[in-house]
């Protein structure tokens, strides 16, 4: 059964008043992690011969850490700006509730001075 909080909430999602991407995005952020850290671990497995092999391990760790920085920084600027919009658009309909009636112009001079 179709209920009025269930309507409202279909009809934000078709409508795009709330945003899916933030939750797709944080779901692409975690399923990342495991691939940046299988790739890590794959590239201080194959060293590429036995010279410098601890240096190309410890520069592959840093690098998978690096990595992982980078993924965390790029996810976070898509979500916010996913969240500015969802900020605006707050701010849009607040504005739209505050239907102030603009001043009325008083004259300088009153007829009766």
């Amino acid at each position: 059964m179709i209920t009025k909080k269930n309507y409202t909430k279909l009809t934000a999602l078709l409508d795009f008043d709330h945003l899916i991407a933030p939750y797709l995005i944080k779901m692409i952020y975690w399923l990342g992690i495991p691939v940046i850290v299988v790739a890590g671990v794959l590239s201080c497995i194959n060293n590429g011969g036995s010279y410098g092999s601890v240096v190309h391990a410890l520069i592959a760790l840093g690098g998978t850490l690096l990595v992982l920085l980078i993924w965390r920084l790029v996810s976070e600027l898509w979500i916010l700006a996913f969240n500015i919009y969802e900020r605006l658009v707050e701010i849009r309909d607040l504005m739209a509730r505050q239907t102030q009636t603009p001043a009325a112009i008083q004259p300088a001079l009153r007829d009766d001075d």
